[in-house]
Formats: C-alpha cells, sequence, structure tokens
C-alpha cells in the first residue's frame, strides 16, 4: 500500500528508507547508512551537494540530474557508482497544452551501500515501499527499473486500446471525424516509441555491465520495453494508414457531390437554353402564337433534360 508521504510530493519531497524493512530515515541518514534507498524530487543545492559527494560526481552529471529533458544514458564511473538515467511519460500530466511537460527523466545512482532515485522535477512515479522492501542496492535498482518500464508499457496499452476506438469512430463517420486529435494521439504514441527505444539501449548497456549481468528482472524489463516500442510504433503506423483511408474517403465523397452537381448541371442546361430562348425580347416569336407553345416548352426542357439522364446513367457517369 503506498504511503501518504509517497503522494504528497510537495511535502515529501525526499524519502530515505533501508531497504531491509523499508523504515523511514532522513536524507542524510540514509546517505550515510548501508542498504538504504533515497528517493529525490526537485532535490534542492544542499541536498544534490550532499549526493555529488557520497557518489563522487563531477559537476556534469549533476547538471544531468537537474536536466528533466535529458535522453536516456548509463555511465560506471570510477569509484565502481553506477549513473542510469531512463526517461518515462508522466503518470498523472496536469497539461494537455501542446507544448507541455509529458515526459520526464529519472536519474538512479548506486553503489554497494544504496541507492539514489532522483527526480529533477515533481515526483511524477509513486513506487510503494512494500515493493522494494527486502532487496539489496542491486535487486533494487533492477525493480526500480522494472515497475517503471511496465508502467510504461500498460501506458502504450491503453493508449492503443483508446486509439482502436476512436479510429473505429472515425471510420464510422468520416464526416465528423476529427483528425487532429487523431493526429495528437499518433504524436503522443510515437513519442512513446522514441521513448522505449532510447531507454532500452540505456538499459542494455547496465545488463552488459558485469554486476547486472544475468539479472532476470532487468532482461525482462529489457524484453518489456521493446515490446512498448514494436507496439508504439506499429500503432503509430496503423493510425497514419487510418488518418489516409480516413482522408481518402472524404475525398471520394467530396468527388460524389461534385459528380452529382455537373450532372445536375448539365441536365438542367437545355431548360436554361430553351428559356432564355423563350425570354428573348423580340416583337414577333411565331411560335408564342400557339394555343400550346408554352406546353410544348415545359415538354421539350423535359424531354431533353431526361435524355441526358438516361444517357450519364448509361455510361455510368453517376
Amino acid at each position: 500500500m503506498q504511503t501518504v508521504e509517497e503522494h504528497n510530493h510537495v511535502q515529501s519531497p525526499n524519502l530515505g528508507n533501508r531497504l531491509e524493512d523499508m523504515a523511514h530515515l532522513t536524507w542524510q541518514e540514509a546517505l550515510q547508512g548501508e542498504g538504504t534507498i533515497l528517493r529525490l524530487s526537485n532535490p534542492d543545492d544542499e541536498i544534490l551537494k550532499a549526493v555529488q559527494q557520497r557518489f563522487e560526481l563531477d559537476e556534469l552529471h549533476i547538471k544531468d540530474i537537474r536536466n528533466p529533458n535529458h535522453p536516456p544514458h548509463f555511465t560506471r564511473l570510477e569509484n565502481g557508482a553506477l549513473h542510469i538515467i531512463l526517461r518515462f511519460p508522466l503518470e498523472h500530466p496536469d497539461a494537455e497544452g501542446e507544448g507541455e511537460q509529458r515526459s520526464t527523466s529519472i536519474s538512479i545512482l548506486a553503489d554497494s551501500r544504496m541507492c539514489a532515485l532522483i527526480w529533477p522535477l515533481e515526483r511524477h512515479h509513486s513506487i510503494a515501499k512494500g515493493e522494494l522492501a527486502g532487496l539489496d542496492v542491486d535487486e533494487c535498482v533492477c525493480k526500480i527499473i522494472h515497475i517503471l518500464v511496465n508502467r510504461l508499457l500498460h501506458r502504450v496499452y491503453e493508449m492503443r486500446d483508446d486509439m482502436d476506438e476512436f479510429e473505429d469512430e472515425c471510420l464510422a463517420d468520416v464526416g465528423n471525424a476529427d483528425l487532429n486529435r487523431l493526429l495528437d494521439m499518433r504524436k503522443d504514441i510515437a513519442a512513446l516509441t522514441r521513448m522505449a527505444l532510447s531507454s532500452a539501449t540505456a538499459i542494455e548497456m547496465l545488463m552488459l555491465d558485469p554486476a547486472y549481468a544475468g539479472n532476470v528482472r532487468l532482461a525482462d524489463a529489457h524484453e518489456h520495453m521493446h515490446r512498448a516500442a514494436t507496439l508504439a510504433e506499429s500503432k503509430a503506423e496503423h493510425a497514419l494508414n487510418v488518418m489516409q483511408a480516413v482522408q481518402s474517403l472524404l475525398s471520394q465523397r467530396l468527388n460524389d457531390v461534385m459528380k452529382f452537381l455537373a450532372v445536375i448541371t448539365v441536365v438542367l442546361t437545355p431548360m436554361g437554353v430553351i428559356a432564355g430562348i423563350f425570354g428573348m425580347n423580340f416583337v414577333h416569336m411565331e411560335v408564342l402564337n400557339y394555343p400550346s407553345g408554352f406546353a410544348i416548352s415545359i415538354w421539350g426542357m423535359l424531354l431533353f433534360g431526361s435524355a441526358l439522364a438516361i444517357y450519364f446513367k448509361i455510361r455510368k457517369w453517376w
């Protein structure tokens, strides 16, 4: 069960625990202890300075930790500590506007004594204490990665189902299809593809490290990341095909409308010609002297119009 402090990142942005039983520690105790984990969100300069000293980081690594848009990366430091950066979508993005943040980088620092999980801004991914209790540091790193990867894969499944439903609506009524929304959904799932592929590369580099080689949980996370990338890429391609199909159907519908209007125009043309002739302002028009002249002109209009309509139908022009 997730605790209140895990949900409230504003009041408790720094969570320190002993891995053995996940007992609460201050961030100072977590940094100085053995078998501990420290979860930081939007850390201030004091905490980052302590982390820097604890893991012997240079300024470049601190700059990478602060960057919420940093691409996935893996580094094994000279002192034996590791620094891996992964990217994941926000679990509960607040903003839906274009250009708003929809993903964030997450830094994981670890050595033989402790693990630090750092969000450069707010904590966007909650991890229950029970999921990490009783693990050693290496298994803790793998479990964190596995949890986050599975949530990304779940996000891909959710987006795929939403897009399937929306695509069916678009194809069922192409006249009211919201292609802009479908395009936005395609952009989102394509972003997940790039995110999953780049993070999978960083995880693969971690798997080559002797300390993590052969770890089953890490291998499973790597496979899930590639599955997420494959599903997202396939869905993005399918969405593009649906958009093209909708546009083709709209074009076909427009062609049918234009064809119908063209046929109506041609059918009405003889009527307009005859009406124009009889509407000319001449003093003497012999045909007007016939008692049935008006009826003849009307029937002539209908005859010519019907003949043209039948001819177009025979030629399958409409």
